[in-house]
């Protein structure tokens, strides 16, 4: 069982990635996608002016589906890094228990001191993760930015 102060500063780092990713998603919300969806919904209205009362509704229908597929695309593609992200986040974290797990023997179970070293290297271990992978970040916006720019293209 790990220390409370261990898992106040667990949770503390948590804290600290889930607000790093936040940012980071909100940034990508404000500047790519909302400008995305209003080209979507200005696009759709066109269609509604130009099928006017006179074309089939068959052709409404596929010019606005043609003008809503980017932003549905957009989705998809931050939904890919979004989880892309997340299976690196959470296998650096397996691989830090991995690496603490592996040290724990019934003699250092049994040793508080040892323990506290345990809890402090699987601390370290995470807090690096969390550190590395906000940088991450970075690169992920810039990677949905460009996938976005070749949709609207």
């Amino acid at each position: 069982m790990a220390s409370p102060d261990l898992q106040a500063r667990a949770q503390a780092l948590n804290s600290k990635m889930e607000g790093a990713a936040k940012l980071a998603i909100d940034e990508i919300e404000k500047t790519l996608i909302r400008p995305l969806a209003k080209l979507s919904y200005k696009c759709v209205v066109e269609c509604y002016e130009k099928a006017g009362s006179t074309q089939p509704s068959e052709q409404l229908d596929h010019c606005a589906k043609q003008c809503q597929a980017p932003y549905q695309l957009s989705h998809n593609i931050i939904q890919q890094e979004v989880n892309s992200f997340q299976d690196r986040l959470s296998r650096s974290m397996m691989q830090c228990n991995d690496e603490a797990s592996a040290n724990i023997t019934p003699e250092v179970q049994k040793d508080a001191r040892k323990m506290k070293k345990v809890e402090e290297s699987v601390l370290s271990c995470i807090s690096k993760t969390v550190d590395q992978h906000i940088i991450q970040l970075g690169p992920m916006k810039k990677r949905v930015a460009s996938s976005l720019d070749q949709i609207t293209k």
